[in-house]
């Protein structure tokens, strides 16, 4: 349905296997104060086995301007938003997870930095964890090594959760888009890299709040969770450093194996996290050498 006026925002969410959390966002976002007229909702589905689509389409009629792209296969996180980037009808991209509620001023709190500050590129939400006390996510200063300090924005802010964020399509396209080879987990980082060094800035929008349903040390007994967090932790700081043997040093005998250890300590399944935090550290050595050995660009 083509929109009878600008449409302010694109809301993404992209869905995998997410039946049992969809239906509560959607219900959320529907309930927030920007009229449902004014945004355009992509559903991006990553080749869900369960009913995440049958659902989906349930809310079409309380979304006057409502997509979904079914992938064949699960592209990723990263490749899905790429993707919404290609279809969006509107300036600004909202990424929310499937897994989160939103409240009632989240959408108009998120938008209003970007409409009001054109140097500002993306805006993050405050996430808070759904089922205890606690951020999930905000305003990330990002230390060396791809260390994150959350924080509510009395900090550097280098970053922002891709968990629930608004970008400008513009800026987003310009500098590529997120990084598809890291699948899930340390995209949003890598972006803020590539924002900061094209000149732009990155906010945090402390009144745009979200509710995360993931509890991270049921995360860090998953194999997915454990492998891409560590791999890709050590590839996005070779991409974007300018020192990458130096770094890649400093990373192999002290950077990951101080935060291997800390996602260790996390994790129940500790035999099997073992297992997979070698897998990651293996595969991100052969992948870091690779980016060692591109052509240097000017």
């Amino acid at each position: 349905m083509t929109a009878s006026h600008p449409l302010r925002a694109s809301v993404v969410i992209v869905g995998y296997n997410g039946e049992k959390f969809l239906g509560a966002c959607l219900d959320s976002l529907a309930r927030t104060d920007v009229p449902s007229t004014d945004y355009e909702l992509l559903i991006i589905d990553n080749a869900s086995a369960d009913g995440t689509v049958a659902l989906a389409e349930r809310f079409r009629g309380r979304f006057p301007h409502f997509r979904i792209l079914r992938n064949e296969r699960n592209m990723g996180f990263p490749a899905a938003i790429n993707q919404s980037a290609g279809l969006a009808e509107s300036p600004i991209l909202v990424l929310l997870n499937q897994d989160t509620t939103v409240e009632r001023s989240w959408l108009s709190e998120l938008l209003a930095p970007l409409e009001r500050d054109s140097s500002i590129a993306a805006v993050g939400s405050q996430v808070i964890n759904g089922r205890g006390p606690g951020l999930y996510a905000a305003a990330l200063e990002v230390l060396y090594g791809g260390i994150c300090v959350v924080h509510e924005g009395d900090r550097r802010t280098d970053a922002v959760s891709g968990c629930a964020m608004g970008v400008r399509v513009s800026p987003f396209r310009r500098v590529g888009g997120f990084d598809a080879s890291l699948f899930m987990y340390g995209e949003d980082l890598d972006l803020g890299h590539r924002l900061r060094a094209a000149g732009y800035r990155i906010a945090y929008a402390k009144t745009s709040v979200a509710r995360h349903e993931a509890v991270r040390r049921e995360r860090a007994s998953t194999r997915v969770y454990m492998f891409y967090t560590a791999r890709n932790r050590t590839l996005v700081c070779v991409r974007n450093y300018r020192r990458k043997r130096l770094y890649l040093l400093a990373d192999l005998f002290v950077l990951f194996p101080l935060t291997a250890l800390t996602e260790l300590l996390r994790s129940r399944r500790r035999g099997h996290a073992i297992r997979w935090l070698v897998e990651a550290r293996m595969d991100s050595l052969r992948r870091a050498l690779e980016i060692l050995r591109e052509p240097a660009t000017i």
